[in-house]
């Protein structure tokens, strides 16, 4: 192989390099076109993302996971980096309160557990309030989802996009 022709294999190959790295960062920080939902909280299957739909309530959304949810997600052997779809419930000027064992918010009520289905003690959220312009409240649509109910409301910025459901499992 003559000299030219080794040099320019190192070229090319190096500008592919460069090119994944490139994609790399960029897809890190670019919102998944589609997320796959293997929790209880919403119907197992797949949510493509909709590109410039308004978060609003009765909506899904990914979030990445709350600081307060972190260590109980982690025992459950989830890695940190998984988002959480859940349903918006309740948004900025809408009033939450937890009342006992029980959640309400504009979309209804809810029950709040103590305890997992492995006997172990949730974290719990409470309170009574208008939430601000900027939060919201997000549920699961079944009883045993992990959701505000036990890490609070959370910021409308972290929001990763908005999601429907296109296939269930």
């Amino acid at each position: 192989m003559s000299p030219l022709a080794n040099g320019n294999r190192w070229c090319v190959t190096g500008v592919a390099v460069f090119a994944l790295g490139c994609l790399a960062l960029v897809a890190h920080n670019v919102p998944a076109l589609a997320l796959v939902n293997e929790s209880p909280s919403l119907p197992e299957g797949l949510y493509a993302r909709r590109f410039g739909a308004e978060v609003e309530r009765g909506g899904v959304v990914a979030i990445p996971q709350p600081t307060a949810a972190r260590a109980y997600l982690a025992d459950l052997g989830m890695p940190g980096d998984v988002a959480l779809i859940k349903r918006v419930a309740a948004a900025g000027g809408d009033r939450v309160c937890v009342e006992g064992a029980q959640v309400r918010t504009p979309d209804g009520v809810r029950t709040v557990r103590t305890h997992d289905r492995r006997g172990a003690v949730l974290p719990r959220w409470s309170g009574c309030r208008r939430l601000a312009p900027d939060e919201l409240f997000l549920l699961g649509d079944t009883p045993g989802s992990f959701d505000s109910r036990y890490f609070g409301p959370v910021g409308r910025s972290e929001v990763l996009g908005v999601y429907q459901e296109v296939l269930r499992w």
